[in-house]
């Protein structure tokens, strides 16, 4: 008498996103030849992800075949894009970067601080300086090595023979279909090209230099205009040769919301020996893919940072206050209409703030970096709490302007 197993039953159901990072990090990133022959969780969700996949097409002028987004594999939910960027020359404002930016601020993160700022401290920001001397081509093609998946492909083979040696033919078939359709979606996949893509710069432009900012965190990049807008205007991409390629995707999908399906209904028909096995392919297949999530990250981390970039040149600053941080920056990108960017930076409209920004903007054109001499004339008219905040900024300044004075060589 068979006895179902509602967990082995429901097991296309779970595990959707480990799976998608699989197919992402090995056929997208990877472009492993062996394809994905092995049972595994997930399928409905995958199939979800794949009709995603299909749907996300986008007109690029520049290349042929059909442009799909490749992050729509893995993506649970709408992308809020990266970190806000601002271009110092052409007063560019980028609301949400592309997620090479993103990429480039974790990575960003984990970096050791070069220098600190004297003075003091209240909500501290740390400011990376990227030199972005290389600059991808418009259009580049990535690969990274991946694992092949021997141990789940084994497993799903050991589990399809012990069926078939004990007569339970519904969960072989159910077994072999789950195989059978996996590789497809991989062999599917690899027929795509992983593709950067970034938009060529106007001739004539001007520097491409600017900053991201992300909370407390600032990232300065600096370098040719086509190298910032790798990081600002990038987009990963899957390119078919033609529609019939990209169709093929949507039969994958179609194909894993059927395997979930078919395995809902038949594998409770099984014998409990063969719906064990069922769920021995299944948990070494979500083993595998668990793995194959961390994976997912470090493989898009390492293409971007190593292959796009080609590892830039950074040192990382810690300033106590804002206001240093906007100063600092003032003095590392050179912009021409210093007191409106400080005005964009802090948008205080007292007139503390308005001399502050005056007082900085003409001394850093006429590079006299001393702050600490004492207030501007026009602060005679200030009260007693005006005054001490005036000092008070401007010893901010100053913080910011030894620091980088101190860094100037590597600057």
């Amino acid at each position: 008498m068979n006895t179902p197993l509602l967990t082995a039953a429901f097991s296309g159901f779970v595990g959707g996103d480990a799976t998608a990072s699989a197919h992402t990090a090995s056929y997208l990133y990877g472009r492993r030849n062996v394809p994905s022959l092995y049972n595994s969780p997930g399928s409905y969700e995958l199939g979800k992800r794949l009709a995603a996949v299909a749907q996300s097409r986008f007109w690029d002028g520049l290349h042929g075949g059909a442009n799909v987004d490749s992050d729509a594999l893995t993506r649970t939910s709408p992308s809020t894009g990266g970190p806000k960027f601002v271009a110092s020359f052409s007063g560019t404002t980028i609301a949400n970067t592309g997620e090479a930016a993103q990429v480039l601020l974790n990575h960003v993160k984990n970096l050791p601080v070069d220098a600190v700022a004297e003075g003091r401290v209240t909500a501290p920001f740390a400011v990376t300086v990227a030199d972005l001397y290389y600059a991808p081509a418009s259009e580049i093609y990535l690969t990274l090595k991946v694992a092949a998946p021997f141990l789940p492909i084994l497993a799903s083979i050991g589990a399809s023979a012990g069926c078939a040696a004990i007569g339970d033919w519904h969960t072989f078939s159910m077994i072999v279909l789950g195989m059978v359709c996996n590789a497809a979606t991989s062999t599917i996949l690899r027929s795509g090209d992983l593709t950067f893509n970034r938009p060529a710069s106007t001739p004539g432009s001007p520097a491409g230099d600017g900053f991201l900012e992300a909370g407390n965190e600032i990232i300065v990049l600096k370098g040719h205009e086509d190298a910032v807008s790798a990081v600002t205007r990038g987009r990963f991409a899957l390119r078919f040769k033609n529609e019939a390629a990209l169709g093929r995707l949507s039969t994958a999908a179609t194909l894993a919301t059927l395997q979930c399906l078919a395995q809902l209904i038949v594998v409770p028909q099984g014998t409990v020996v063969g719906q064990l096995c069922f769920l021995f392919s299944i948990a070494v297949a979500w083993l595998y893919n668990a793995h194959m999530v961390s994976v997912e990250k470090k493989a898009k981390a390492k293409v971007v940072i190593d292959d796009l970039l080609a590892s830039p040149v950074t040192r990382r600053y810690s300033l106590g206050t804002r206001a240093a941080m906007a100063v600092f920056l003032m003095q590392v990108l050179k912009p021409t209409n210093i007191e409106e960017q400080l005005a964009a930076l802090i948008p205080n409209n007292t007139r503390v703030w308005a001399l502050w920004r005056k007082t900085v903007a003409r001394r850093l054109r006429d590079e006299k970096l001393a702050f600490d001499t004492g207030v501007p004339p026009e602060a005679a008219e200030f009260n007693a709490q005006e005054n001490i905040l005036i000092r008070t900024l401007l010893g901010d300044a100053q913080a910011a302007v030894n620091v980088y004075v101190a860094s100037r060589g590597r600057l």
